[in-house]
């Protein structure tokens, strides 16, 4: 039914402090040629920035807008 729309999107936004913290850590990534990094003590590899990579996605989905830092890497 058309009035569920709305409600199932939502669900699957995600908060935009999610889309923040994805934003950076793939800044930072990217910044350093995919390699790992030190985010707020905590190690990320490939294998999160991958998880971030879906947050950006979601949000991008759901029309949330994307940071600049990282609204060119889901450009195509």
């Amino acid at each position: 039914h058309p009035d569920q729309i709305k409600p199932i999107v939502k669900s699957f936004m995600p908060r935009s402090s999610e889309v923040a913290e994805a934003a950076q850590i793939l800044t930072d990534a990217q910044a350093t040629s995919w390699g790992p990094i030190k985010h707020n003590g905590r190690l990320h590899d490939r294998a999160s920035y991958r998880y971030y990579w879906t947050i950006l996605q979601r949000a991008r989905a759901s029309g949330l807008p994307l940071p600049d830092s990282v609204a060119h890497l889901l450009s195509t």
